[in-house]
């Protein structure tokens, strides 16, 4: 079987950009055990952009996905507990809903993956063919980022609903 990695895609200049994260949704809750310590809505300012790129899968400060995009992984991850991101930029009069993905952290990055020194970023991801779970979408367990992997029939169902800003990088397994 063959894994993806999805990233936003840095092509797209105008990717919105979401002021004060830390101070409302702190990373280390983004688990299904510690979920009801973020709010079921949470309303961030956005930087302000002339022009703002709608895209479908943000990842710079939380990862985050479009109604589209979430609802065709809670196809394959029916029990997804999402949380709701409402991005406002009042100058621009732009609003922009999106959601913040609860997966439950699996440990399977081997030790073939390349990090940098302080191990904060994972340059090339390397799986644990045997602890992947039989999930088509999960997320892999770090301290710095958010990985999520998609299973090759949920990576195409995405690329064929043609989705706006998603990168999908092959994963090596061992």
């Amino acid at each position: 079987m063959e894994y993806f990695r999805l990233r936003q895609d840095k092509d797209y200049l105008n990717a919105p950009i979401i002021l004060d994260v830390i101070k409302q949704i702190q990373r280390r809750y983004v688990t299904p055990e510690d979920a009801d310590k973020i709010a079921e809505i949470t309303v961030f300012k956005l930087a302000n952009h002339d022009k703002l790129d709608s895209l479908d899968l943000l990842d710079r400060q939380l990862f985050l996905l479009s109604r589209l995009l979430k609802d065709t992984v809670k196809l394959y991850v029916p029990k997804l507990v999402c949380k709701k991101v409402l991005l406002l930029n009042s100058a621009k009069k732009v609003q922009l809903l999106y959601y913040l993905p609860i997966f439950p952290g699996v440990d399977c990055i081997s030790d073939q993956s390349i990090m940098t020194p302080d191990k904060s970023v994972v340059k090339k991801l390397v799986l644990k063919r045997a602890e992947i779970p039989k999930q088509a979408v999960f997320k892999v367990r770090h301290s710095h980022e958010t990985i999520i992997i998609a299973r090759l029939d949920a990576a195409e169902s995405m690329m064929r609903r043609r989705f706006r800003g998603i990168k999908m990088h092959r994963v090596e397994l061992e």
